[in-house]
């Protein structure tokens, strides 16, 4: 197996594993398990390998920060618009 085909393998999987969690959040109106200090650290760090991936040009660190970026997106608006008052 190269080193393309294996970082794609462990993309898909790293990834697929917020999609459900997202469609929860988005579900159910509510993120409030999840601290803004996680949701900040989490986007500032899979943005940097978004930058990074795109930097050396690597499709599987592109695809798979870019949708985790889009996911944890989500989950920090969500988290934001249907704060507990």
């Amino acid at each position: 197996m190269d080193n393309q085909t294996l970082g794609l393998i462990a993309a898909i999987l790293t990834t697929s594993a917020y999609l459900p969690q997202t469609y929860k959040v988005a579900k159910t109106k509510s993120a409030k398990d999840f601290s803004w200090m996680w949701l900040i650290f989490m986007w500032i760090g899979i943005f940097l390998w978004f930058i990074y991936g795109l930097s050396i040009n690597n499709l599987p660190l592109i695809l798979a920060n870019g949708i985790s970026i889009i996911s944890l997106t989500i989950i920090g608006v969500i988290k934001y618009v249907y704060r507990q008052s």
